[in-house]
C-alpha cells in the first residue's frame, strides 16, 4: 500500500466504529487519530492538525454539533473539512450539521468506497482552496514588490538626475560626482530587484530548470568569497573558512553559485563593522546518503524567531536594512530556497538576535 500523507481524526463514542473506520483508512493507506469524546478530540486538535475530521453526531456530553462549532471558532482549526458519520437523516439533523460547519455527511452504517471518496474529495477541495489562498497571497506580495520596492531606487534615479537637469550650472565637483554616485546605486538596485523578480518568475512558471552535473564546491565557495572580500573589507570584517580542496556535488553550478553568492552578500550585509564570517563545508552522512554540508556563519545582529520563521517565503518577503543602511530586494533568500529544491538540496537558518546568523544547506556528495 502506498504511503499516505494524509492525517484523518476519527470521532466517536464506540469503539468498534473507531476500529471499522480506522481499518478502512488504513487499508488506504491514511495516518490517522481516534478520539472517544469531543473533548478528546479538541485536546488531540491541540497537539494535531489533521487534514480531514470524521465526526460522530450522537455523542454524550459534547455530540458532534456543539463540538464541530468549537473546532471552528479556532482560526488554526476552521479549514479543516469536517464530514459527519450519523445515522440520523432528516432534513433537520442533515441541516443542522451543514449549519454547524461540516462540508458533508455519510449515513451509518456506512459504505466504505462512499466515505473514501467523499473523503478524497473533501482533501482534494481543501488543498486547492489552500493553494489558491497562497497563489492569490503570493502575487499580492509579487505586485507589492514591483510597486514598492521598484518604486523607492527609481524615485532617487528621476529626483537626483532631475536635480542634475535643473541645477547643473549651480553645482560643484562634489555634488555632481555625489548625485551621479546615487543614481548609478539605485539604478544597478533596480536592475537587481527585476532580475530577482524575473528568476523567481521563471522558476513558477518552470521555464527554468537546474542542470545538474558533477562539480567542486570547493571552488565555487572560493570564487565567491574572493569576489566579497571588497565589501568585507569596507566594513572590516573578518573572513575565514575551513573546507577541503575537493568537495565533489552534483548539482547546477549556475545555480548553487547564486544561492552562495546571496547567503555572503547577506552575511556581509548584516554584520557590522569590525564583525566576523565563517564559512566551513564537509562532507557527512545524513539518513545514510553522503552530502555535503555547507555553513555560513556570521556575527551580525540576527534574527527574533517570528523572522526566522518567515525565511524562505515570497509571501512574506523579509527584508530590511543591512548594518551600514544597505538595501537588498528580500527576495534573495526566496530564490536560494527554489534552488536549492531544483538541485535536490535542503537549506535552513538558525540565529539569535545581536549574536549572528548561520545559514546551512546540503547538497549531494557525487563519487
Amino acid at each position: 500500500m502506498a504511503k499516505n500523507e494524509n492525517t484523518i481524526l476519527i470521532v466517536d463514542d464506540n469503539s468498534n466504529n473507531l476500529k471499522v473506520v480506522a481499518g478502512v483508512l488504513k487499508g488506504e493507506g491514511y495516518k490517522f487519530r481516534m478520539a472517544k469524546s469531543g473533548s478528546q478530540a479538541l485536546s488531540v486538535l491541540d497537539k494535531t492538525k489533521p487534514d480531514l475530521i470524521l465526526l460522530d453526531i450522537q455523542m454524550p456530553e459534547m455530540d458532534g454539533f456543539e463540538t464541530c462549532l468549537k473546532i471552528k471558532e479556532n482560526k488554526d482549526l476552521e479549514s479543516i473539512p469536517v464530514i459527519f458519520l450519523t445515522a440520523n437523516t432528516d432534513a433537520e439533523s442533515i441541516s443542522k450539521a451543514f449549519k454547524s460547519g461540516g462540508v458533508d455527511f455519510v449515513t451509518k452504517p456506512f459504505n466504505s468506497d462512499e466515505l473514501l471518496a467523499r473523503i478524497a474529495t473533501h482533501i482534494k477541495l481543501k488543498k486547492q482552496a489552500e493553494e489558491l489562498i497562497f497563489q492569490n497571497a503570493t502575487k499580492d506580495k509579487f505586485f507589492s514588490i514591483i510597486s514598492h520596492d521598484l518604486k523607492n531606487p527609481l524615485s532617487t534615479v528621476i529626483g537626483f538626475s532631475e536635480l542634475l537637469d535643473k541645477n547643473y550650472t549651480n553645482l560643484d565637483n562634489d555634488d555632481i560626482k555625489k548625485f551621479i554616485h546615487y543614481i548609478h546605486e539605485s539604478s544597478k538596485f533596480s536592475v537587481e530587484i527585476l532580475e530577482d523578480l524575473l528568476t523567481w518568475s521563471r522558476i513558477q512558471n518552470g521555464s527554468l530548470k537546474s542542470e545538474k552535473t558533477n562539480c567542486n564546491l570547493s571552488q565555487i565557495l572560493s570564487n565567491n568569497i574572493e569576489g566579497h572580500i571588497p565589501q568585507a573589507q569596507a566594513k572590516n570584517i573578518l573572513f575565514s573558512f575551513d573546507f577541503d580542496d575537493e568537495l565533489p556535488v552534483c548539482a547546477d553550478e549556475k545555480m548553487i553559485s547564486t544561492v552562495i553568492r546571496n547567503l555572503i552578500s547577506n552575511a556581509i550585509k548584516f554584520t557590522p563593522n569590525g564583525g566576523n564570517i565563517f564559512v566551513s563545508s564537509k562532507s557527512k552522512v545524513v539518513n545514510n546518503k553522503r552530502v555535503i554540508e555547507t555553513k555560513i556563519c556570521d556575527s551580525g545582529v540576527g534574527m527574533s524567531y517570528e523572522q526566522l520563521n518567515k525565511l524562505f517565503k515570497i509571501q512574506y518577503n523579509v527584508t530590511s536594512k543591512g548594518t551600514n543602511n544597505e538595501a537588498g530586494t528580500g527576495l534573495g533568500l526566496v530564490l536560494c530556497k527554489e534552488f536549492m529544491t531544483q538541485n535536490d538540496g535542503e537549506i535552513r537558518a538558525e540565529s539569535e538576535l545581536e549574536v549572528g546568523s548561520k545559514f546551512i544547506f546540503n547538497l549531494s556528495a557525487s563519487a
